[in-house]
């Protein structure tokens, strides 16, 4: 029994004491006796050094468990970071080995400029003809003649965009007019612009042609757009208007049999040349062919009276724009 319990306390089971929360206990008061001499008793003062000692030891125990507990945290967190950051690697390298044998690493330089162009989403011909409204301009037969300052910018166009090498004053013949169609010898084919009735603009004879005689001579006067991607460049670099009769105008052709489609265009009044045909009605059929579907070259199928509309059929050369990558 501690030393002041009495009465029923002291006479109940240890169990049902334990059972009791005990209220918590008071350090005991240390009443400080003096010697004789004014100075703690050597009992107080051995009793009072134990202590401190006992504190100097529990101390040193809980700095001891700090240190360890920091160094615990520290090992944990290297090892998480050490982690992590193998794992950041380990993607980097996967990554960038799929991007290496991915099929978009082996895609020519054509492919390449095309998605630079165009976000990644390759813009083809209806499209281009859908974000210009080219319907309406299409339908249009009270457009004016281009003029010379309307050729002079799609042919700047054409230079700065596709090709900076192509030079236009080799030729003294104004493209209102079309191009020389003897080289060195500075007279147009035998065609001027004009209108066509119910067809709007269009080229007619300006004097006889026999039959069999040139009309126009296309490898004199056509320019070739290397892929997709630079008629494309070109077109968005246009006016609205003119980028919806470049959509017209233009059409695709190989230059060799078996070999590759391009697209070509006519930067003079040859490209306002219609096309005949039985759905257009009588007198409307094709006076002017190409010698063949690789060839730029027309002659006329029968004679043209002079101020006879000249036309030819579109479907003379082969038309798949996807052939052309659009």
């Amino acid at each position: 029994l501690r030393e002041g319990e009495t009465g029923l306390r002291a006479l109940q089971p240890s169990s049902m004491i334990n059972r009791r929360r005990r209220p918590a206990e008071k350090a005991p008061s240390i009443i400080i006796a003096s010697s004789d001499d004014g100075f703690p008793s050597k009992p107080l003062v051995a009793l009072l050094e134990s202590k401190r000692a006992t504190r100097g030891a529990a101390g040193a125990g809980g700095g001891r468990q700090r240190r360890r507990t920091a160094d615990a945290y520290y090992y944990h967190r290297e090892i998480i970071l050490g982690f992590i950051f193998a794992c950041l690697l380990w993607g980097g390298v996967f990554l960038a080995g799929s991007l290496l044998s991915s099929p978009s690493a082996e895609v020519g330089e054509e492919e390449e400029e095309e998605e630079e162009v165009t976000g990644g989403n390759r813009i083809l011909y209806e499209d281009v003809r859908h974000h210009f409204d080219c319907a309406s301009r299409s339908k249009d037969d009270e457009k004016p003649l281009p003029s010379a300052k309307d050729w002079e910018l799609m042919r700047r166009k054409f230079t700065e965009v596709v090709d900076d090498t192509k030079r236009w004053d080799d030729d003294p013949v104004p493209p209102t007019l079309g191009y020389s169609l003897e080289r060195g010898v500075p007279y147009p084919p035998p065609y001027y612009a004009e209108y066509s009735p119910g067809r709007g603009r269009g080229v007619f004879a300006s004097r006889d042609i026999a039959e069999g005689e040139l009309v126009h001579d296309g490898t004199r006067s056509d320019v070739i757009f290397p892929d997709a991607s630079a008629w494309r460049r070109y077109v968005f670099s246009l006016p609205r208007d003119m980028a919806c009769d470049s959509t017209d105008w233009h059409w695709m052709q190989r230059l060799e049999e078996g070999g590759k489609y391009f697209m070509l265009a006519g930067m003079n009044i040859s490209s306002l040349m219609n096309s005949g045909g039985r759905e257009f009605g009588p007198g409307r059929s094709p006076n002017a062919m190409p010698e063949s579907s690789t060839s730029g070259r027309f002659y006329a199928t029968r004679d043209i009276a002079e101020g006879d509309e000249i036309l030819t059929d579109y479907d003379a050369y082969y038309t798949n724009w996807k052939e052309v990558g659009l």
